[in-house]
């Protein structure tokens, strides 16, 4: 049985929620890849960093201050960009909580006009037809496309 970390699968209709990957699993993988990166990084800038202090007369000795500050300014820049992409999540998670709100309210609307409109009295009716959401009153798209 094969896992595949990707989903394609479309969001059912009514479905405002994206389709974010658990934090279980981003976590974890998150913490690895900042991990590894900052190995890569600091082998990447001693192994340049001794390169130029060889080619001086005389050699130099590697000074592990300067590798550890370029280790911790990259990682800060690529810690700056995975901040970008929470931020980024965040917004996509609010937009769907907005969408879901709008939903609700306009079903909400559609369910107290419908009632109104089953109503004995005659102004009550009435009041359904102006409250509705289709109603040209109220904002709403007009049930007919007049002409």
């Amino acid at each position: 049985m094969a896992v595949s970390l990707r989903r394609k699968r479309e969001a059912p209709r009514g479905r405002y929620t994206p389709n974010l990957w658990p934090v279980w699993i981003v976590a974890p993988v998150a913490l690895i890849a900042a991990g590894a990166l900052g190995w890569v990084i600091y082998h990447y800038a001693y192994d340049h960093f001794a390169q130029a202090a060889a080619d001086q007369k005389p050699p130099k000795p590697v000074n592990i201050n300067d590798v550890l500050k370029a280790t911790v300014t990259a990682l800060t820049l690529i810690g700056a960009v995975l901040a970008g992409l929470y931020a980024y999540r965040k917004q996509l998670l609010a937009e769907g909580d907005a969408h879901r709100a709008d939903a609700s309210q306009l079903a909400d609307r559609y369910t107290t006009a419908a009632e109104q409109l089953g109503h004995d009295q005659a102004g009550v009716r009435l009041a359904g037809v102006y409250t509705s959401p289709a109603s040209p009153t109220t904002g709403g798209r007009p049930a007919v496309s007049p002409g």
